[in-house]
């Protein structure tokens, strides 16, 4: 221990833990991002606050690898080499000192950047699943990853640019990976080998046991060779140092999903349904029934005006945001906490929400505008005012530009028969439930 504490004192290894932190809370607390708000937030679940360490790993490796680089070649720089040669103690025996003090440090650092949004969770009491054990494994080997790379890397390479260097490529090899992998110009399985995991999208999403497995051999890979590479004696071991990154690139890419849409399953703990009578939300979100029961049912009862209404209303466990469209199950009406839309809703205001394209999610999911998705939100908000009984115009300021639409489509459709109008909201609820057609055009014009 005593050879331990001196590795300790006369390394950075103590200064690993206080960059990780300052980094990773900086940007965690005090930055505006998706880690801050919703369900998915950094400290709303232990998996979140898991994963959104994992996913800021494409910050910090880099600079682990960089600090470890630094050590890797501290012996050869200050050239010392035959010296520690003559010595009784062996060279791996002070490599393995070395690596060990550095990897403390470095996992300790990451731990405590998780342990900050864990205690959170706990303090809000927070729903605990096992979902986010093989997601802390994954970011503590990514750590050890690092380091071993970084040492290996800097005792085979001890030149002024390496530390630097690796730092950069690193960080660009990460952000590159993380930032394709959202729009899938880069092969999924090239991008499950970043540090860095792609963005969580929503509480429910669980990377798939094929991609977790797949990313732990690609690790041990990885850790291995950093660790051959520091421990070798000759230029031959060295050389080997490729066998385990190979090796842990056959096991991976095999296992990895080739498409973005396969990575993530349901964390079916957290998505299991909590019911009032026909209104079910998620365990996870267990204290939002009281909330939405009431005017759930409402909506319900006002539904039955339409020939084909839904029977319950459930919590969607379908991330927030997601651009991926298709039918819908009519039997349902489908509610996300996330929605912008349901902020701060209750009593009618949550039902007119509710009600909202007939008890349908929008097609366009989360967008910014333009003419279509423009015309699709007004359709839906005239049904759920027809729904209503009455009609009250969208507020300039939630809805710009959907007045104009709105007010000559509620004329249009209040002009015709109470059976035409029926009609033409179900015939429009149809089309938001298969993501087709102009809804906007039946309610004023009628099916055709």
């Amino acid at each position: 221990m005593s050879v331990f504490r001196i590795e300790l004192r006369r390394t950075i290894a103590p200064w690993v833990p206080v960059v990780v932190l300052v980094v990773g809370l900086g940007f965690l607390l005090f930055s505006r991002g998706p880690w801050g708000h919703g369900s998915a937030a950094w400290d709303a679940t232990w998996l979140t606050a898991v994963r959104w360490s994992r996913y800021l790993l494409v910050l910090l490796w880099p600079i682990i690898v960089g600090a470890a680089a630094i050590q890797g070649m501290r012996d050869a720089r200050a050239g010392v080499g035959e010296l520690f040669q003559s010595t009784p103690r062996p060279a791996g025996q002070r490599a393995r000192t070395l690596a060990f003090a550095v990897g403390l440090a470095a996992v300790v650092g990451y731990l405590v950047l998780v342990a900050a949004g864990v205690g959170q969770v706990v303090a809000d009491g927070g729903m605990v699943t096992s979902a986010w054990v093989m997601q802390l494994l994954l970011g503590v080997l990514s750590v050890v990853a690092g380091v071993a790379l970084g040492l290996g890397l800097g005792r085979l390479l001890p030149y002024p640019i390496t530390a630097p260097a690796l730092t950069v490529l690193a960080l660009v090899g990460g952000l590159v990976l993380q930032m394709s992998g959202e729009t899938a110009r880069v092969p999924n399985r090239a991008v499950l080998l970043g540090i860095g995991q792609l963005q969580p999208r929503g509480p429910f999403d669980v990377p798939v046991p094929s991609a977790q497995f797949g990313q732990l051999c690609w690790l041990l890979g990885l850790s291995a060779a950093g660790f051959l590479l520091l421990l070798a004696g000759s230029p031959r071991i060295k050389a080997l140092a490729l066998v385990p990154v190979a090796a842990g690139l056959a096991a991976a890419l095999p296992l990895f999903p080739p498409t973005l849409e396969n990575n993530y399953t349901v964390d079916k703990a957290a998505a299991a349904l909590v019911c009032d009578g026909p209104v079910c939300v998620t365990r996870l979100h267990e204290d939002w029934l009281s909330t939405v029961a009431g005017p759930g049912k409402e909506a319900l009862r006002l539904l039955e005006k339409l020939p084909q209404r839904p029977g319950r209303v459930e919590e969607s466990t379908v991330s927030f945001g997601t651009t991926k469209v298709g039918p819908r199950d009519p039997s349902r009406l489908l509610m996300q906490q996330d929605d912008y839309a349901m902020y701060d809703k209750r009593g009618h205001r949550l039902t007119l929400t509710l009600l909202s394209g007939a008890g349908t999610l929008p097609c366009h999911a989360a967008s910014y505008g333009g003419e279509q998705n423009d015309r699709e939100d007004a359709a839906r908000w005239v049904m759920a005012q027809w729904l209503a009984g009455s009609y009250t115009p969208p507020t300039s300021s939630a809805q710009p530009p959907l007045r104009t639409r709105t007010d000559p489509a509620w004329a249009a459709l209040k002009a015709v028969p109470e059976a035409e109008q029926t009609a033409r909201v179900a015939s429009a609820r149809q089309l938001e439930l298969t993501c087709t057609g102009d809804p906007l055009k039946v309610l004023t014009e009628g099916a055709r």
